[in-house]
């Protein structure tokens, strides 16, 4: 970690007085830096520990590919997903590993602030998966943060709608947003959801905004894609 001090170039070098007040401050920012990074390393572990609760394999990755934290249901699936070298997320099938490697890239460099979805080839007795990757918004006065993602796994031969809890608990949805969210993921059109939950449509189409915020996807289809996997967690 490096801090840098500035000063105008009409002021001249740092005062004697001046370095001697930085120096000072060594032992402070250590401190701070040593608990940050703990703190992110807790928190990391926190989000793998909640979803293998309600059995998501999920990993915790930073802006340049190592894991943070990963679950056991995560770790279930090697060798087809696994850490390699430098602690690094490395998956068995290299097109998918290329896609997850672009992925990364984008969000590193805010190419991209949207879930990523990567499909993974089935592979013998193992289901076909779809991993997301979803990039973790940070405050930016969180200057000690690194930022990361968290990459998730759903099996693509699971049927049926995800529970609403899981919903309400993975995003934060209100009841009347898990609601249009579940019949959406079933393949419910907007006007199919209007009359079956009694709403009228514009309540609908506000419901799905918000929903896009939430997940972090931007299309219907991209939103169903996503949740495809959640039906088989237990209700």
């Amino acid at each position: 970690m490096i801090f840098d001090f500035l000063a105008r170039s009409e002021d001249g070098p740092f005062s004697s007085q001046a370095l001697d007040r930085i120096n000072s401050l060594k032992g402070d920012l250590a401190r701070a830096a040593l608990i940050s990074s703990r703190m992110i390393f807790r928190q990391a572990q926190s989000i793998t520990s909640t979803l293998s609760l309600i059995g998501l394999p999920a990993a915790v990755l930073s802006d340049d590919n190592r894991v943070l934290a990963m679950n056991g249901d995560m770790e279930a699936l090697a060798p087809r997903i696994r850490t390699g070298a430098g602690n690094r997320i490395s998956l068995k099938n290299l097109a998918a590993n290329g896609l997850v490697l672009t992925a990364l890239e984008q969000l590193s460099v805010a190419q991209v602030s949207n879930v990523q979805s990567i499909p993974l080839a089935a592979e013998g007795n193992a289901p076909a998966l779809i991993l997301h990757l979803m990039p973790v918004r940070r405050n930016a006065r969180d200057i000690f943060s690194r930022s990361f993602a968290v990459l998730i796994a759903t099996p693509v031969c699971a049927a049926g709608a995800p529970d609403m809890r899981v919903l309400s608990g993975l995003f934060d949805l209100t009841p009347g947003e898990a609601r249009v969210a579940r019949e959406l993921a079933s393949g419910a059109s907007l006007e199919a959801v209007s009359i079956k939950l009694g709403l009228k449509l514009e309540t609908v189409r506000t419901y799905l905004k918000r929903i896009f915020l939430k997940t972090g996807t931007r299309r219907q289809a991209e939103l169903t894609r996503m949740l495809s996997g959640l039906g088989r967690l237990a209700t």
